[in-house]
C-alpha cells in the first residue's frame, strides 16, 4: 500500500517530528512511504491536490489546535475525489472526544489516540497481512500489538479487525467504536531515530529547518490547563541513545533544534549531561529548550554561566505569579527562587531568556495580569509572551469550566473569551495589549524610550505604558492596520506628545520645545478619524495611570527615541519628530575624521579598525546627544558613532568621550 503520511505545520521551516517517528516504527513493512509537510498558510484545494497526486491508499494527518479545522477541510475533499481512499487522524487534538469527531466528520474513516507508534504498526501489519515485525528487524524491540481474528462477523472498512488495535477509533455500521487505549511505550530506545529517511535522502537540508527532537516523554507537573497532566510519569530515552542522534543531527548540519520536553530540566542530572555534550561539541547551532526556572540550581546555573551566547535559548513557563491562582491550576512553583534564577542568567547574558505568561487563568483578575506582566518585564527577559488560556479537550480545567464562570470558544483553539474573574472587556485589552508586545517589546524596537517612558511617566509599570498605549492606539483605529518600522516609531513619538498634552489627565502640557512643533503635524492623522478631531484624542485609562511629562522629559523621551530609531533605521531619511543634530556638518566631517585615524579606531572602535575610512564614512553616522541612552537621567554629552554592516546585520554602537562642551577626542 502507499501510505502518506502528512501535516499542516505552523510554519514552513518546522518538521513534524510524530510523522517522523511513525515512518520509522513501520519502515520494515512491505508499504511505499511519502512524508509530504505544508503549512496552515497553504490553501486546502492546493494541499488536497498535491496529496491526490501522490496516489496514496491510505493518507494519515497529525492534528493540533492550529490545524485541525483546515485539516478537516483537505479531508473532506479528499474523500470528495477518492471515496475509496482511508483517511486516518492522530495527534492531540483527535485522543479527546474522539467519538464526536467521527460521527461530525464522515470524511474521516479512522483515528489514533494517544502516543501513536504501537497502533499505527499494529494497524499496518493488519493491512500487509503480518502479526509481528520479521524477526531480527530493527523494529523488533517495540511492542507490537497482535492482531486476532475477528470476533463474529467481520467488521466492515479498509481494516480486517479493528476491534484488535488499541487506541484505534473506527466505525461499525453506523456506530463509532472507540477501542481502550495503547499502553505508552516504556521503552522509548525501540523507538528508531526518527530522522534517518531525512538524512538519506538527497537534497534534503536540515540546516534550513527547525529540527524538533525530544529526550523524555511526560511531565512531572499536572498543571489542569495543560495536555500532560493527561499523562502520568516520566519517560526517558538513555543518555547513549541521546548523544548519539545529536551526534547524527549536528553531523547532518542541524542548526537549529528544539527539544520538546515539557520540562528539559525535571532530571539534574540529565539535563546537565546533555547540556554538557552539546557545549563540547562547539556547534554551529542553536538549542531550544522549555524548563522550570525554579529548578535550577547553584550547580546549573555556575554550569550555565559557561555557556557561549547564542547557544541556548531558554523558554520559562512563569504563566502567573499569584500562588492562589497556581493552587487552583494544580502548579507548583516557587517564584522567588524562578526569578532569582532568571536574573542571574540575564546578567550572564549569553542565553536567550522567553518568558511565558497566560491570561485567564481560574481566579486570576485583569489586575492580577497586570502584576505578573510587570513582575516578569523587571526580570527584563528577551522576550515575554502573554498567551491566553485555552481549555483544551481533556484537561481537568476544561471539566471545571462551569465552576470558574468559563466562557470560551466551542472550537479550536477554545480560547477563554471571559470568566468569573475577567471580563470580556478586559480579555480584549489584554489582547490589544499583546500586540503592541509584540510591536515594541519583543522586537526591541525602542527599548530605550520604553523604557525612559515607563519610569517617568507611569511609575515603572510596563503595563501600565502598554495599557495607555493600547488605549490610544484602539481611539486611532491603528490596531487594525499593518505597520511599518517607520509607522511603530511615528505612532510613539505622537503618543508621547498626546500625553505631554494631557490626554490622559485632562490637563493642557505647558509649552514644548520650538522643534515639537512637527510632531504636532504627523499627530494629526490621529485626529481625522470619522468620531471627529476632538473626540479621537480621548483615551479612557485607569485613574492615577499615567502620569504627564515635562517639557524637559518629553525632550529627553525624544532624544532616547532618536537613539533607538538610529539603531534601526539606517536610511538617514529621518522622521519629522526627530530632534535636529546639534552638530554642524562641518563639525561632523571633523569629528569623522579624527575618529577614522588608526590610533582612535584602535582605542575607541577595535571591531572596527580594519574597515577603511572611505568605508567608515560610508556606513557609518555619528551624532551628539545629550545623554548616556542607557543613564539618561543624567546630564552628559555623548558622542554616538553608529556603523550599520550588510543589510540584516545588526547596528554596532560605539561610545566615544568628550571633555567640556565641544567634543575631543583624547
Amino acid at each position: 500500500m502507499r501510505i502518506l503520511l502528512t501535516a499542516l505545520n505552523a510554519k514552513y521551516i518546522h518538521v513534524n517530528l510524530a510523522l517522523r517517528y511513525l515512518r520509522a516504527c513501520c519502515r520494515d513493512l512491505p508499504h511505499t512511504f511519502i512524508l509530504d509537510e505544508f503549512t496552515i498558510n497553504d490553501h486546502p484545494e492546493h494541499i488536497a491536490a498535491a496529496i491526490y497526486r501522490h496516489r496514496p491508499d491510505l493518507v494519515a494527518f497529525s492534528c493540533y489546535i492550529w490545524n485541525i479545522e483546515p485539516t478537516l477541510a483537505v479531508a473532506a475533499i479528499l474523500k470528495k475525489v477518492r471515496p475509496e481512499l482511508t483517511i486516518l487522524c492522530g495527534g492531540p487534538e483527535v485522543s479527546f472526544a474522539t467519538a464526536a469527531l467521527l460521527a461530525q466528520n464522515p470524511q474521516v474513516d479512522l483515528v489514533i489516540t494517544g502516543e501513536g507508534e504501537v497502533p499505527f504498526r499494529a494497524l499496518l501489519e493488519q493491512l500487509a497481512g503480518q502479526q509481528r515485525p520479521p524477526a531480527g528487524s530493527r523494529q523488533e524491540p517495540l511492542p507490537a500489538c497482535k492482531t486476532r481474528p475477528a470476533a463474529g462477523s467481520p467488521a466492515p472498512g479498509p481494516v480486517p479487525d479493528p476491534a484488535a488495535i488499541p487506541g484505534l477509533a473506527w466505525r461499525r455500521g453506523g456506530e463509532v467504536v472507540v477501542n481502550p487505549p495503547a499502553p505508552p511505550p516504556r521503552d522509548l530506545d525501540a523507538i528508531p531515530f526518527p530522522y534517518q529517511e531525512d538524512l538519506d535522502a538527497a537534497g534534503n537540508d536540515l540546516s534550513q529547518r527547525t529540527v524538533y527532537y525530544e529526550t523524555s516523554r511526560g511531565c512531572p507537573f499536572a498543571c489542569s490547563f495543560c495536555l500532560s497532566s493527561t499523562t502520568e510519569g516520566l519517560r526517558y530515552f538513555s543518555l547513549e541513545r541521546v548523544r548519539d542522534d545529536l551526534e547524527r543531527l549536528l553531523a547532518a548540519g542541524a542548526r537549529e533544534i528544539k527539544f520538546v520536553d515539557r520540562t528539559f530540566n525535571a532530571h539534574k542530572k540529565r539535563a546537565l549531561a546533555i547540556w554538557e555534550f552539546l557545549l563540547s561539541r562547539r556547534p554551529r547551532a542553536r538549542f531550544y529548550f522549555e524548563i522550570a526556572g525554579d529548578r535550577l540550581d547553584d550547580e546549573m546555573l555556575a554550569f550555565l554561566d559557561r555557556v557561549p551566547p547564542g547557544l541556548f535559548q531558554f523558554e520559562i513557563g512563569v504563566q502567573t505569579i499569584d500562588a492562589v491562582v497556581n493552587a487552583l491550576c494544580n502548579r507548583r512553583q516557587d517564584w522567588t527562587r524562578l526569578a532569582a534564577s532568571t536574573r542571574r542568567l540575564r546578567q550572564a547574558g549569553s542565553i536567550r531568556l522567553h518568558l511565558d505568561l497566560i491570561a485567564g487563568l481560574p481566579g486570576e483578575t485583569y489586575a492580577g495580569v497586570g502584576k505578573s506582566f510587570d513582575a516578569v518585564a523587571a526580570l527584563k527577559p528577551h522576550e515575554i509572551q502573554l498567551g491566553f488560556l485555552k481549555l483544551l479537550k481533556g484537561t481537568s480545567l476544561r471539566a471545571r469550566a462551569g465552576e470558574f464562570g468559563y466562557r470560551f470558544l466551542d472550537r479550536p483553539p477554545y480560547e477563554v473569551l471571559a470568566s468569573s474573574t475577567i471580563t470580556y472587556e478586559e480579555m480584549l485589552r489584554l489582547h490589544s495589549v499583546e500586540t503592541l508586545l509584540r510591536h515594541y517589546g519583543n522586537s526591541h524596537l525602542a527599548d530605550h524610550a520604553f523604557a525612559y517612558l515607563a519610569a517617568t511617566a507611569f511609575g515603572g509599570s510596563y503595563f501600565d505604558l502598554y495599557e495607555a498605549l493600547a488605549a490610544w492606539w484602539e481611539a486611532r483605529g491603528l490596531l487594525r492596520r499593518g505597520h511599518s518600522q517607520r509607522d511603530l516609531f511615528n505612532h510613539l513619538a505622537c503618543f508621547a506628545i498626546h500625553l505631554a498634552r494631557g490626554i490622559a489627565t485632562r490637563v493642557t502640557a505647558p509649552p514644548l520645545p520650538g522643534y515639537h512643533d512637527s510632531i504636532l503635524e504627523i499627530s494629526s492623522y490621529g485626529d481625522t478619524t470619522a468620531a471627529g478631531a476632538e473626540q479621537s484624542t480621548t483615551v479612557r485609562l485607569r485613574a492615577g495611570c499615567a502620569r504627564n511629562l515635562t517639557p524637559a522629559q518629553l525632550d529627553r523621551f525624544y532624544q532616547l527615541l532618536k537613539f533607538d530609531c538610529l539603531c534601526r533605521d539606517r536610511s538617514r531619511n529621518f522622521p519629522g519628530w526627530m530632534p535636529p543634530s546639534p552638530l554642524t556638518e562641518e563639525e561632523r566631517s571633523n569629528y569623522m575624521a579624527r575618529i577614522t585615524a588608526p590610533w582612535s579606531m584602535e582605542k575607541y572602535m577595535p571591531g572596527l579598525a580594519k574597515e577603511s575610512p572611505a568605508n567608515l564614512r560610508r556606513h557609518g553616522f555619528i551624532e551628539l546627544f545629550p545623554c548616556h541612552p542607557e543613564r539618561p537621567e543624567e546630564d552628559n554629552p555623548t558622542m554616538i558613532f553608529f556603523y550599520y554592516g550588510p543589510p540584516g546585520s545588526e547596528t554596532r554602537v560605539y561610545y566615544l568621550p568628550l571633555i567640556e562642551s565641544e567634543p575631543q577626542f583624547f
